[in-house]
């Protein structure tokens, strides 16, 4: 009997014992994932390119004209912030060129042999579209308002100077572009750009004008970084 007792009690102390293929596994810590709000919806953004100044009429009490300018070069810089699928963007935007010849109401044309460096200061609001701001690649589309300071130095042709002139004036731009996230933060992006201005009254030191937008087509190469 005391033998059955002491191996009843040694199977029961077995079965109680913690097995080592039973043991709990001890909780380990996993890095937070990543999420968007662990980046600033804040960034910076700046770009290069050119532009091509589209044809300008001016009209005037001696007849009219149609002015042709050179292509040139252009840059904007500024800072926005991602609503996702929207961003809002406050620039400064330079687009420079040169006058290069006008067209009478006959259809000769008369070219510019000195001067007329063109630089266009504008400071844009713009409103942007990212058509997929979750992917990689993503189309967009934009247009912006603001001011623009038009600013044209003396020029010549045989036998005539014309006068510089300074105007401020009421910008607009419309984009069309797609970026390219490098990384989580950066993004490089190549666009389509159209800016003008409304029309707006000059002297050339001979006579009165009014000429229509100082408007032109191009394109950027940029790069926007989350701050």
């Amino acid at each position: 009997m005391q033998r059955q007792l002491l191996a009843l009690l040694m199977v029961s102390g077995l079965a109680a014992a913690p097995s080592p293929g039973a043991a709990e596994p001890v909780p380990t810590q996993s890095p937070a994932a990543e999420t968007s709000a662990s980046h600033s919806r804040l960034y910076v953004t700046g770009a290069v390119g050119m532009n091509g100044p589209t044809a300008r009429t001016g009209t005037g009490d001696t007849g009219s004209f149609t002015e042709f300018s050179d292509p040139g070069f252009s840059t904007e810089i500024g800072f926005g912030y991602n609503f996702k699928p929207l961003r809002a963007e406050l620039t400064y935007a330079l687009d420079a060129s040169r006058l290069q010849g006008y067209n009478l109401d006959s259809g000769k044309y008369y070219a510019y042999n000195r001067g007329g460096d063109t630089r266009k200061n504008s400071a844009f609001a713009s409103l942007y579209w990212d058509l997929f701001p979750n992917k990689r690649f993503t189309p967009y589309i934009g247009a912006g308002l603001g001011l623009s300071s038009l600013s044209v130095g003396q020029f010549s042709e045989p036998g005539y100077n014309y006068s510089a002139h300074t105007d401020l004036l009421f910008g607009y731009q419309a984009k069309a572009g797609l970026s390219y996230g490098i990384d989580p933060k950066s993004k490089v992006f190549i666009e389509a750009v159209y800016r003008g201005t409304n029309g707006f009254k000059t002297n050339d030191g001979y006579n009165d004008w009014r000429n229509s937008s100082f408007s032109s087509w191009g394109g950027q190469l940029g790069v926007r970084v989350s701050l």
